[in-house]
C-alpha cells in the first residue's frame, strides 16, 4: 500500500503539487514536536529530507505540465499551460460569485519559483548541517527553517492572492523568529522585532492594494485577474486612477518585503541571524517575494499609468544608495546585507519598465551567486569563530582577514566565482541578467523613456560600485597577509565536505545559469529563458513586430550596452582589487577617503543616517504619542473613571450606610418608621 502510494504520487502531477509545500511542513511539526530528543545530525537529515522531497516533487510536477507533453510541450509553453491542485473551497457565499479556494497552480512563473526555492533551499538546508551542530537550539532552527519553506511555497504556488498574502505572512513572521533565533543577546532580538514591524507597514499596504483588486475585479484568483485585465488593456476601458492606487499599494507591500526605499532599513539588521538564515531568506527567496508579486500582477501593472515610473525610480534609487553604502562597510555581512538591497532594485528597475521576465531572470541568477556568497561568508565566519569564540562581531570584521584562500581554498574559489557573477562580468550569470536590465531600460519606448533613461543611469552607476565592493570583498578576505591576531590565524580551517559541496553546486548554477537567455545579438534563438515565460506576461517591447531598421538598432544597442558594462564592471573590479589586496590597504584608502571626503565617508560609513532619522521624525513621535494614549485612555478613563471611579464611589457610600448598620433593633424600628412615613408623605403630597 505503502508503495502504491508513493508510486500514485510520482504518476500524477496534481498530487505531487499538493505534497509540495506539505512536506516541509511535516518536517516542521516533527523537528517541532520530537526535535529536542533528535541529535543534531538526525533533525537536520529530517528537514533537509523534507525541501529534498519537495524538490523531487516539484521536478515531477514541473517535469509534466513542461517535458512530458513530447512535441505539444513547447505549444502547451506559448500558451500558458499549468498544472493546478484546487483542494477546497475556502471561504464562498459573499456574493453569488466570489469565492476564495484552497488551490495551487504552477505555470512557467509558479515552475521557476518553485525549483528555485526547494532546489536552493535543500543546499541551504544541508549547509546548515554543518554549520548548526554545535548549537544547543539545532531542532528549533530547522524547524523554523521548514516552516519557512511551507510559507515560501505557499506564496509562490497559491492560485490567488489570498493564498499568495498568508504565505507572505508566514515567511514574515519566520523572518521574524530566524532572525532573532540567538534572542538571548538583546541586539539581534531587536532586529528580528524591527524585521516584523517594518514588514508590517508594507502588509498593510498590501491588503488595501488587494482589496481594491477584488473589488474591481470581483475575483482574487490570477486567471481571473489576468484574463479581465487583459480584456480592458484591448479594449482600453481600464479604469487608470484605480489600476494606479491599487498597484501602487501592493508595492507599497512589495518594497516592505523585498527592501527597497524607504521600509528597506531592515534587512541590513536581519544579518543578526544565522548565516545560513541570511542565504535562504535574504539572498534566494523571501526578499524576491515583492519582485515575484509585482510579476505576478504584470498585466494589472500594464494598466496603471505612474505606479510603472515610480516603481523604477525607486528600484534606481535603492540600488545606487545600498551599493554606495557597500562601498564602505567593514563587516562582510553588512557588505552582502547593501548588495542584496542593491539588486533588488536592479528588479525592480526591470519591473517598472515591463520587461518583467528580465526581473525573474535576475532573481534566479541573484539566488544562485548570492547565496553562495552568504554561505562562503558563513564558512569564513564559523572557521573565525574557533578563535574569536561565537558571536563575536570581529569573526565578521573584514579588517581582520587576509589572506584566508591559503586555508580556506574550496571556499575562496567558489566565492571568487560568486563575486564575478555578482560584479556582472561575463561569461557568469550574473553578467546576462543584468546586461538585459540595463538594456531594457536603455532602449524602451514608453511614455516616459526620458525618465527610464535617467534610471538607466542610476542602475550603471550601481554596477560600476557593485563590481569595486566585490572585488574590495574579495581582496580584503581572501588576499594578502591575515590581519588578524596570529593564534587565530592556526585555528582557521577549511570547513567539513557537508558544507563546501552545497558552495561548489552553487558556484556551478552561477557559472551557467546565464546561459539559459542568451542575448539575441549573440544568438537569436538561444534565449529560452524568456521562450519560457513569455505566456506568463504582457508581450514585451522587443516582442513585438520589428522592421529591419528597428532590429539593426536594437542589435547595435546590445553590443554597446554589453561592451560597455563589461568594460565598466572589469576596471571596476580590477581596481578594487588592486588596491585592497595589499597589506594595510584599508587602513590607507580609508584614511586618503577622510581626508579628502570625510563627511562623505562618514555618511555612507553611517548609511545615510535614515536609521536615525527614522528615529527622530517616526519612531520617537510614535513611542510619545502611544505613552499619551497610555496615559488618557488606558491609566486616566480605564483605570480611574471606568476602574477605581466607581469602586471609589460604592466604598464611599459603603462607608457612609455602614454606620446605620448598628445591630439594635430599636435603631432599625426607627429607620422603619421614618421610611413608612416618607413613603406616606410621597402619597399624599402627590
Amino acid at each position: 500500500m505503502l508503495l502504491e502510494g508513493i508510486g500514485e504520487l510520482f504518476r500524477d502531477p496534481q498530487t505531487a503539487l499538493t505534497y509540495i509545500p506539505l512536506m516541509p511542513l511535516l518536517g516542521f511539526i516533527i523537528n517541532g514536536f520530537f526535535g529536542k530528543k533528535l541529535s543534531p545530525t538526525l533533525s537536520g537529515v529530517i528537514a533537509t529530507a523534507a525541501i529534498g522531497m519537495s524538490f523531487i516533487l516539484a521536478l515531477v510536477v514541473v517535469s509534466a505540465t513542461f517535458i512530458d507533453a513530447g512535441p505539444s510541450a513547447h505549444a502547451g509553453v506559448e500558451s500558458g499551460v499549468a498544472t493546478v491542485s484546487h483542494s477546497f473551497s475556502w471561504i464562498t457565499g459573499m456574493s453569488s460569485n466570489f469565492s476564495i479556494d484552497f488551490g495551487l497552480r504552477v505555470d512557467a512563473l509558479g515552475a521557476i519559483m518553485v525549483l528555485v526555492i526547494t532546489g536552493v533551499g535543500s543546499l541551504i538546508h544541508i549547509y546548515s548541517i554543518g554549520y548548526m551542530s554545535h548549537d544547543k537550539s539545532y531542532w528549533r532552527y530547522f524547524a523554523y527553517l521548514n516552516l519557512f519553506c511551507f510559507a515560501m511555497l505557499c506564496l509562490a504556488l497559491g492560485d490567488n492572492m489570498v493564498l499568495l498574502f498568508l504565505g507572505w505572512e508566514g515567511v514574515g513572521l519566520c523572518s521574524y523568529l530566524l532572525i532573532g533565533f540567538w534572542y538571548t543577546d538583546v541586539e539581534k532580538s531587536k532586529a528580528g522585532k524591527k524585521a516584523f514591524i517594518a514588514n508590517r507597514v508594507g502588509d498593510l499596504g498590501f491588503l488595501i492594494g488587494m482589496f481594491l483588486i477584488a473589488w474591481h475585479f470581483g475575483s482574487v484568483e490570477f486567471t481571473t485577474i489576468t484574463t479581465e485585465a487583459k480584456a480592458l488593456a484591448a479594449n482600453g476601458s481600464a479604469d487608470t486612477s484605480l489600476m494606479n492606487w491599487a498597484m501602487f499599494f501592493l508595492f507599497i507591500g512589495a518594497t516592505g518585503k523585498s527592501a527597497q526605499i524607504p521600509l528597506y532599513v531592515w534587512l541590513p539588521d536581519a544579518m543578526a541571524g544565522p548565516t545560513p538564515v541570511s542565504a535562504l531568506i535574504h539572498a534566494a527567496t523571501m526578499v524576491t517575494a515583492g519582485v515575484y508579486m509585482c510579476a505576478r500582477m504584470g498585466h494589472v501593472l500594464e494598466l496603471a499609468t505612474w505606479v510603472p515610473v515610480m516603481i523604477s525610480v525607486v528600484g534606481g534609487l535603492t540600488a545606487l544608495m545600498a551599493a554606495s553604502i557597500g562601498l564602505v562597510q567593514r563587516d562582510i555581512k553588512k557588505v552582502l546585507a547593501y548588495s542584496t538591497v542593491s539588486q533588488l532594485g536592479f528588479m525592480f528597475m526591470a519591473i517598472g519598465v515591463g520587461a518583467y521576465w528580465v526581473a525573474i531572470f535576475h532573481v534566479v541568477t541573484h539566488a544562485f551567486f548570492k547565496a553562495l556568497l552568504f554561505l562562503g561568508s558563513g564558512s569564513v565566519i564559523h572557521s573565525l569563530e574557533h578563535g574569536y569564540g561565537h558571536g563575536n562581531p570581529d569573526s565578521q570584521d573584514m579588517r581582520l582577514m587576509g589572506g584566508l584562500i591559503k586555508k580556506m581554498p574550496f571556499t575562496g574559489a567558489t566565492m571568487v566565482i560568486g563575486g564575478i557573477a555578482l560584479a556582472g562580468i561575463p561569461p557568469l550569470a550574473g553578467f546576462f541578467s543584468k546586461d538585459e536590465i540595463l538594456l531594457a531600460l536603455q532602449t524602451t519606448h514608453r511614455d516616459a523613456a526620458n525618465i527610464y533613461f535617467i534610471v538607466y543611469i542610476l542602475g550603471a552607476l550601481a554596477a560600476l560600485m557593485t563590481a569595486f565592493y566585490t572585488a574590495r570583498l574579495l581582496a580584503l578576505t581572501f588576499f594578502g597577509e591575515f590581519r588578524g591576531d596570529k593564534r587565530i590565524w592556526d585555528k582557521v580551517h577549511e570547513s567539513s565536505a557537508v558544507m563546501y559541496l552545497p558552495l561548489c553546486v552553487l558556484a556551478g548554477l552561477a557559472v551557467v545559469a546565464g546561459f539559459t537567455n542568451i542575448p539575441h545579438n549573440l544568438g537569436h534563438d538561444l534565449n529560452h529563458f524568456y521562450g519560457f515565460l513569455k505566456s506568463v506576461f504582457p508581450l514585451s517591447e522587443h516582442a513585438r513586430s520589428m522592421t529591419d531598421a528597428e532590429k539593426a538598432a536594437l542589435t547595435s544597442a546590445e553590443w554597446r550596452n554589453q561592451i560597455l558594462s563589461t568594460i565598466i564592471a572589469v576596471l571596476s573590479f580590477v581596481a578594487g582589487f588592486a588596491i585592497y589586496k595589499k597589506a594595510g590597504a584599508l587602513e590607507k584608502a580609508e584614511k586618503r577617503i577622510q581626508g579628502g571626503l570625510k563627511p562623505v565617508f562618514n555618511t555612507l560609513l553611517n548609511k545615510y543616517y535614515v536609521d536615525e532619522l527614522y528615529e527622530k521624525v517616526i519612531i520617537k513621535p510614535i513611542k510619545l504619542l502611544a505613552n499619551l494614549l497610555y496615559v488618557f485612555v488606558d491609566v486616566i478613563v480605564i483605570d480611574v473613571c471606568l476602574v477605581m471611579g466607581p469602586a471609589f464611589v460604592v466604598g464611599a457610600f459603603g462607608h457612609v450606610f455602614r454606620r446605620v448598620q448598628t445591630g439594635l433593633v430599636s435603631a432599625y424600628l426607627y429607620l422603619f418608621a421614618a421610611g413608612a412615613a416618607a413613603i406616606l408623605f410621597y402619597f399624599i403630597a402627590s
